[in-house]
C-alpha cells in the first residue's frame, strides 16, 4: 500500500523559493510525486534493450554507485559554488548540465537507495542527511534552471512541458531560424538522425545526451521545440579517445518552430513525444546551433553537412571499437557513463580534479552477480514497477 500524502500548503515556496527549507514531510511529498511519475513513464514507454550493453546490469551498478558517491561529490562542488551560481553562470541549453541530466540526478540516486534496501544492505532509515543533500542540490538547481515556476514537467503550463530558455535567448533563436523548405528539412533530418544515433552509442545506448525542452508557445499559437544533443568534447569518456577529435563540433541545439496542430509532450526526465509522430513534415522554421564554448552559434547548411559526414564516420569507428571490446569492460564503460552525471557540474565549478571519478571497487566487482538476467530483471522490476505502491520510491527517514 502507498501512504496518502497531502499536498503541502507551501507548494509555491517548495517550487520557487531556493531559500525555503522543506520539512521532511514536504521532501517526502516531492519524492512521492517524482517516484509516481517515474514509475508511470517507465511502465508506459521504456524498454531496456541493447545489442552491445547489458542494460539492466549497468543500470543496477550505476545507480548503486550514484547512491555511494553523489552526496560527497555534491559537497565538493558546493564548496566552490552554489547550484544557483552554476546554473546562472552558463548557457542553459546545449551542455551536459542539461535538464535531462539534472532530472535524472535524484531519480537515479533514489533508485540506488531502493536497491540497497531491497538487497538487505541498508534500511529505509539509513542515510537521511546524504539523501537530503542530493535533493537540496537538485531542487536549487532546478529552480534556477526553469523559467516556469515548477519542479516537474507534469506540473508546467502546458502540462508535460519543460522551459529553461528565457525570453532573450528565445528571441535570439527565433531571429536565426530559416524557412523549412524541403532541402533544409531533409538536411536537418539526416543530421538529427545521425547525431542521435551516435549520441546513443557514445552514451552506451542511454538517452542522457539528448534532451528536449518546450513547447515554448509563441504569440501566433505556434511553438518552439529545442532538442539539445551533447557529445563528449571534454575527454570524459575514454572509450571515444581518438574519435571525438574527428568531430568538428560537439554540442548542439536543433530548434524547430511547429504549428499548433502538432502536440509536444515532455516526460518527467526530458524526452519529448510528438503527435503526429512524423512532426518534421510540419516544421515551419528550423536551425541547427552549435554551443561549443558556451555560446549559441547558428550553423550554415554546409557546416551541418560537414558535421553529418563526420558523425557518420565516427559512428562506424565507435561501433567497431565497442563491438571488439570485452563485454565486462563495455559494462564498466556504461556504468561510468551513468555515474558521471556530475562531471560537467564539477568542471564548471572548477573542482573536477578534486573528485575521485573511479567506480567504487565493490560496484565494479558486482558485474558477475548482476549480469545474471533473472536477478537483474527481478531487482529492476521491484524498483521501477513495484506492485505494492504507486511510485518507485519509499519515504525518506524510515
Amino acid at each position: 500500500m502507498t501512504a496518502q500524502l497531502t499536498t503541502p500548503a507551501n507548494v509555491k515556496a517548495i517550487y520557487t523559493d531556493p531559500s525555503y527549507e522543506p520539512t521532511l514531510e514536504e521532501w517526502n511529498w516531492l519524492v512521492h510525486v517524482a517516484g509516481a511519475a517515474y514509475k508511470s513513464e517507465l511502465s508506459a514507454r521504456t524498454v531496456f534493450e541493447s545489442e552491445l550493453f547489458g542494460m539492466n546490469t549497468y543500470i543496477l551498478m550505476s545507480m548503486m554507485e550514484d547512491y555511494l558517491r553523489v552526496p560527497e561529490r555534491i559537497r565538493t562542488i558546493k564548496q566552490h559554488a552554489s547550484a544557483t551560481e552554476l546554473v546562472r553562470t552558463a548557457l542553459p541549453i546545449g551542455n551536459k548540465r542539461s535538464f535531462i541530466n539534472l532530472a535524472a540526478m535524484p531519480l537515479h540516486y533514489l533508485t540506488g537507495r531502493e536497491l540497497f534496501v531491497d538487497l538487505g544492505e541498508n534500511t529505509l532509515a539509513d542515510g537521511l542527511e546524504d539523501q537530503l543533500e542530493v535533493l537540496r542540490f537538485w531542487r536549487e538547481a532546478t529552480i534556477a534552471m526553469r523559467t516556469d515556476g515548477v519542479l516537474f514537467n507534469m506540473d508546467a503550463t502546458p502540462a508535460n512541458s519543460s522551459h529553461v530558455a528565457g525570453d532573450a535567448l528565445l528571441s535570439e533563436i527565433r531571429g536565426n531560424l530559416v524557412a523549412a523548405d524541403d532541402a533544409t528539412k531533409s538536411g536537418i533530418r539526416k543530421f538529427g538522425a545521425r547525431l542521435t544515433a551516435y549520441a546513443f552509442l557514445e552514451n552506451c545506448d542511454a538517452r542522457t545526451a539528448v534532451c528536449d525542452t518546450g513547447p515554448y508557445v509563441l504569440e501566433d499559437g505556434s511553438f518552439l521545440a529545442l532538442r539539445e544533443t551533447c557529445l563528449d568534447g571534454d575527454g570524459d569518456f575514454p572509450w571515444v579517445d581518438g574519435i571525438r577529435e574527428t568531430l568538428p563540433y560537439h554540442h548542439f541545439v536543433i530548434a524547430y518552430r511547429l504549428p499548433a496542430s502538432v502536440k509536444m509532450d515532455n516526460n518527467v526526465w526530458g524526452t519529448a513525444w510528438f503527435t503526429p509522430s512524423d512532426y518534421q513534415a510540419d516544421i515551419l522554421e528550423t536551425r541547427v546551433f552549435c554551443t561549443d564554448g558556451g555560446r549559441l552559434r547558428p550553423l550554415e547548411a554546409a557546416e551541418v553537412d560537414e558535421a553529418t559526414k563526420a558523425i557518420r564516420k565516427a559512428h562506424r569507428a565507435l561501433y567497431q571499437r565497442l563491438a571488439e571490446t570485452d563485454p565486462e569492460e563495455r559494462n564498466l564503460y556504461a556504468t561510468e557513463m551513468y555515474a558521471w552525471k556530475l562531471k560537467a557540474w564539477a568542471r564548471l565549478a572548477g573542482c573536477y580534479d578534486e573528485i575521485d571519478w573511479s567506480i567504487t571497487p565493490r560496484i565494479a566487482r558486482s558485474y558477475q552477480k548482476f549480469s545474471d538476467p533473472d536477478l537483474a530483471l527481478s531487482l529492476i522490476g521491484g524498483v521501477f514497477v513495484p506492485q505494492d505502491r504507486d511510485g518507485c520510491f519509499r519515504p525518506l527517514g524510515g
